[in-house]
Parts: structure tokens; sequence; C-alpha cells
């Protein structure tokens, strides 16, 4: 049951931080997305939205019947799933975990945006670095692809 509360906190960031992401294609120097990003992710008010945001969606998921989720399992696996009763839901199998996981959920979120926003910053310190290293390596690669289409260099 340990696992709900990082796999649950996971699949809701990464909807809520995928949402943008068409505004995020345009051309720009990535450095500026990711202090945005930076910022957004340490926003204590922010950190708190999505916090009771997702602990709201782990009440709900709590009480979803697990019997499809199985059915589901099995299908896609080819094997057979455990036996669950018709109208069980995580709560129900284990109600006492099932209790704390909304609250693991909501201080875990503002914990893992700090983190998100920690790495976007890095990534837009590096992006600069990166860049220069992507310019210089060009050429090299593109030597590379010429001499395995000659066959002086074999793909492995």
């Amino acid at each position: 049951m340990r696992r709900l509360p990082i796999a649950a906190t996971t699949l809701f960031a990464v909807c809520a931080l995928a949402a943008p992401l068409p505004a995020l294609a345009q051309e720009r120097p990535i450095e500026e997305d990711a202090a945005a990003m930076a910022r957004t992710m340490s926003d204590p008010a922010r950190q708190q939205d999505m916090a009771m945001m997702l602990r709201a969606m782990a009440e709900v998921m709590l009480d979803l019947p697990i019997a499809p989720l199985v059915e589901a399992m099995e299908e896609a696996s080819g094997e057979k799933g455990p036996e669950v009763a018709p109208g069980a839901t995580l709560r129900s199998l284990s109600p006492e975990a099932a209790g704390r996981v909304p609250e693991l959920v909501e201080k875990g979120v503002p914990r893992a945006m700090t983190a998100m926003g920690a790495m976007a910053q890095g990534a837009g310190t590096m992006a600069p670095a990166m860049r220069d290293m992507a310019k210089k390596m060009a050429p090299l690669l593109e030597g590379m692809g010429e001499a395995m289409a000659k066959g002086l260099v074999q793909d492995r």
C-alpha cells in the first residue's frame, strides 16, 4: 500500500505539468521555461493547491471498484490475477492503510514539487553548456554517420 501515494502523486503531477506543454512548444530559450517551471513548482500556494487537489483525487481513487482493473490486467498480461470481490475497493481491502493515503499524498506533493523545481532550475542552468556541447558534437556525429554508411565503422 506504500506505493499508491507515490504512484498517484506522480501520475497526477505529470498530468498537471503536461497541461501547459503546447504553450511551451513555442521556440524560445529553454532557460526561460526552466526558470518559469522552477518558480511555479516552488510556489507554496501552488504546492498547497496541488496537494489538496491530489488529496481529493486520492480519496476518490480509494473508492473505485478494483475488479475491472484486475480484469484489464488479466486481459493485458494473459495471466490470472488475484480473486477480488465484485464491489471491492482499495479502501475496503485495507481500511487502515487507505486512511493514511490522502494525508501521505498531501504531505508528499509539496516535497515532490520542490524537487521538480530544483531539477528544472538545474536543467536551465545546464542548458547553455549542453547547447555548446551539441554544437561541438554535431560535426563528429555527422562524420560517424558517413563512416558507418561507407562500412568503415560497424554498428553494434
